[in-house]
């Protein structure tokens, strides 16, 4: 009995493994669409092939022959178009659930360089908010913790999936550093008042210096000393396969944030965001730094500054050359996730190119954290990931998502908003 218990079993895991490969190797053709490639480049009439996860085929419709019958599901896309999956970055979506309940959060700890701490593990992937996120187009999120001077590593997470180990794309591509500010804001946003000077601000900038300083001699000893965590785990910093966000916004600071670049070691740094890093351009485009704009609707940082200049930073940076990507941050961020598209849309009325937009959307920002040969573009050999839409996805007066793949899966973009707004609709009669 133990010897025929143990066939079947063996059948049995035969039997799953071959099915599961038949589902990984169906394919599906979208055809028709208008094709976003996320490159700055847009195909009129395009045929969209996917085989599983992968993308296999991206081609002009007008120039190229297709047979129907090859592929296992047709989707007419006629009139309708297609985008890459938007990416937000410098984000806490699955680390807070309700800004006003502290039992929720679970994007700090107590400390000041706090390098080892990693959002990865504490991504709740059954968030609701997740879920109101994804049916904007946002199909992937960069998760970072916050709240300290080093506040640990961030990851790359699909908007998908029953926990973290099934949602995480990239884990620890990066370490989120803040940086101190020359002057100190009081008040608050709806009423900002005076400017104070940060009389400690040379004593913090050295006081990160000498930590970085020590993590990176701490690289060179011999293994048989004791384990420091902290500098362990910004070893990636120093040889590339980590990239160092830095979190500032006013031009002077900017200009020593690049100082401590040039001298730290770090290979990889970016700027998070930037509300004048166009008063510093030459710099940044001299030491290959990109952008991560934090917000487009907010008040610009000065009171004499134009009300308008936050919309208009992300098309100044891109003309003059610098790679730019768009977060949320601020207050609750979480939740205006869902308008991240819409706030890009405000920064296209205001100078920022359309394509160049959604370049910004998706494969600058796949770029900024090495992985854009995966991700990012809807091109032959990339993930399908993406997005079918007819209307403009970044008007919130015509976005209307009819569907989206994460790794080729379809996801379901009903949300518990959308559901109560379809019960009163239809409650109420209205179409």
């Amino acid at each position: 009995m133990s010897n025929l218990g143990s066939i079947s079993a063996v059948l049995f895991f035969v039997l799953a493994v071959n099915v599961s490969i038949a589902q990984q190797e169906k394919s599906t053709l979208i055809r028709y669409a208008t094709v976003h490639v996320g490159n700055g480049e847009v195909i009129d009439n395009a045929y969209v092939v996917f085989h599983g996860s992968e993308i296999s085929r991206v081609s002009d419709a007008n120039k190229s022959r297709i047979n129907p019958s090859d592929y296992d599901t047709i989707i007419d896309a006629d009139g309708k178009h297609l985008y890459p999956g938007f990416i937000l970055m410098d984000s806490r979506i699955g680390l807070i659930e309700i800004d006003q309940v502290k039992a929720t959060h679970d994007f700090r700890e107590t400390g000041k360089f706090l390098p080892n701490v990693r959002a990865l593990p504490a991504f709740n992937a059954e968030s609701k908010i997740l879920r109101t996120i994804r049916s904007n187009g946002v199909l992937m999120a960069q998760i970072a913790p916050n709240g300290a001077v080093i506040s640990g590593t961030s990851s790359l997470m699909k908007l998908d999936g029953d926990n973290w180990q099934e949602s995480v794309f990239q884990g620890d591509e990066g370490i989120f550093l803040e940086w101190p500010s020359r002057a100190r804001m009081t008040g608050w946003w709806a009423e900002p008042g005076k400017s104070k000077e940060n009389k400690k601000y040379e004593d913090q900038v050295s006081e990160i210096i000498q930590f970085f300083a020590e993590a990176k001699a701490d690289q060179a000893l011999d293994g048989h000393v004791h384990a420091n965590l902290r500098f362990e785990s910004m070893a990636d910093l120093f040889n590339g396969d980590q990239r160092l966000y830095v979190r500032v916004d006013h031009a002077k600071d900017i200009l020593d944030a690049v100082q401590f670049f040039r001298e730290s070691g770090v290979q990889n740094m970016v700027i998070v965001g930037g509300a004048e890093a166009d008063l510093v351009i030459n710099e940044l485009k001299e030491n290959d730094i990109p952008v991560i704009i934090d917000r487009v609707h907010k008040l610009p940082i000065h009171t004499d500054d134009p009300i308008e200049k936050p919309y208009r930073i992300a098309g100044v940076l891109q003309k003059a050359g610098i790679k730019i990507a768009f977060a949320t941050s601020g207050s609750m961020e979480t939740m205006i996730g869902r308008n991240l598209p819409f706030q890009v849309g405000t920064a296209i009325y205001h100078g920022l190119p359309y394509e160049q937009a959604i370049r910004a959307l998706s494969l600058s920002p796949a770029e900024i954290m090495g992985v854009s040969e995966t991700i990012g573009s809807i091109e032959p050999g990339k993930v399908a990931t993406f997005f079918l839409c007819e209307g403009d996805p970044l008007d919130i007066r015509t976005n209307q998502i009819e569907a989206a793949y994460i790794m080729g899966k379809p996801i379901d973009l009903s949300n518990h908003q959308s559901r109560l707004a379809e019960k009163f609709m239809k409650k109420h009669g209205v179409d």
